[in-house]
């Protein structure tokens, strides 16, 4: 490390510290701190969003001049920036912002539930039990015995869902049959998910002129978001999110061990049934109309925790902050880092946290317990 790094150490510190003399002074203004960072980047990359698509180009004025426009004529005979800008734009940059900030706290959920550094939210099957039900629409136009109709804009969405619980409720029972402990929970939802993932391939195989649909939607894209399509994952994300930061608390006693939690009067297997499908629900929902979309769940509760420790008080609202933003910011670049073509933006989640984690991994492993 140069002189000149280690002289702006201080400063760099200092700044995300405060002047704070007591820990939790400290961890108190670094919470101030992420917040404010990652709303105003998220606020930069939202409206980067709105300026920028393979459509056209727009400078920031010109987009939220068209945006308020199309806004004030409640989308009625507008022109087609304001189109461009209000109703492709917009939900598409809603419903980004949504999965990631959805799956970054459903993330940070099961790893503190499940006490396990390297779980993500698709740890549980439900990702696999999702996208098993999706490519059973897609390819083969499964309508659940004519329950749903098949011109249904939501019939991908149930399926997802569906499925993703499904195979959320198989692992719950498996784990609960070989105990309930920690390793229970990690095998059973990698069995299930392995289950699910070997239905997916044999399907694909059989899926015919349809694989190319199918293998969109396994990779994530919010190519085909509507104003209903990001409605339907905004709001059920929120409440979502909202319940589960309510049990912040009780997330930092499951930590201390069961047995420290069960004596501070905590129903352990309750509390974790409950978060564990609130989390699997949220994924569910996440995952319902953009596909499968890794890395997020697993590198935003990371960083977190290297920032603020285990708290997850500090943890899960900061998850929120920097989980919307990496979302944002990788649909971006899979739109326009091959202008024409469009990316999968589960690739470039994991090609933009891959080297983010690496770095935090090795250089500040050491502050890993805040």
């Amino acid at each position: 490390m140069s002189e000149q790094q280690k002289d702006r150490m201080p400063t760099l510190r200092m700044l995300i510290d405060g002047h704070g003399d007591t820990h939790i002074a400290r961890k108190r203004h670094r919470m101030y701190f992420i917040l404010g960072f990652g709303t105003l980047l998220s606020v930069i990359i939202f409206v980067m969003m709105l300026c920028i698509g393979p459509t056209g180009l727009l400078n920031p004025i010109e987009a939220l001049s068209n945006l308020f426009s199309a806004i004030g004529k409640d989308g009625s005979e507008m022109t087609p920036e304001e189109v461009m800008v209000f109703s492709s734009r917009l939900p598409r940059a809603i419903a980004a912002f949504a999965v990631g900030f959805g799956l970054s706290v459903a993330g940070a959920a099961y790893q503190a539930v499940i006490r396990n550094p390297l779980v993500d939210p698709y740890i549980m099957g439900v990702s696999s039990g999702a996208g098993t039900l999706a490519i059973a629409v897609i390819a083969f136009d499964f309508t659940f015995f004519g329950l749903i109709s098949s011109n249904s804009v939501f019939l991908i969405a149930i399926a997802a869902i569906i499925g993703g619980l499904f195979a959320f409720l198989l692992t719950m029972a498996l784990a609960h049959r070989a105990g309930s402990t920690t390793n229970a929970y990690v095998l059973s939802g990698v069995v299930i998910g392995l289950v699910f993932g070997a239905a997916q391939t044999i399907m694909i195989v059989f899926s015919g002129n349809k694989v190319s649909d199918v293998l969109l939607w396994l990779f994530g894209s919010f190519a085909n978001i509507t104003w209903e399509k990001a409605l339907f994952i905004l709001v059920p994300s929120i409440i979502l999110c909202i319940l589960i930061m309510r049990y912040a608390k009780e997330m930092n006693l499951v930590l201390l061990g069961e047995n420290q939690a069960r004596q501070m009067g905590l129903n352990v297997k309750r509390f974790n049934a409950i978060i564990l499908t609130v989390a699997s629900i949220l994924t569910a929902f996440c995952v319902a109309f953009c596909g499968i979309i890794g890395f997020v769940g697993l590198v935003i509760p990371h960083l977190c925790r290297m920032i603020f420790g285990g708290d997850h008080r500090l943890v899960l609202p900061a998850s929120i902050a920097l989980g919307g933003a990496l979302m944002m910011a990788a649909d971006l670049a899979a739109r326009m880092i091959i202008p024409g073509t469009e990316l999968p933006v589960g690739a470039i989640t994991t090609l933009i946290g891959v080297p983010v984690f690496a770095y935090l991994l090795f250089v500040r492993g050491k502050m890993y317990n805040g």
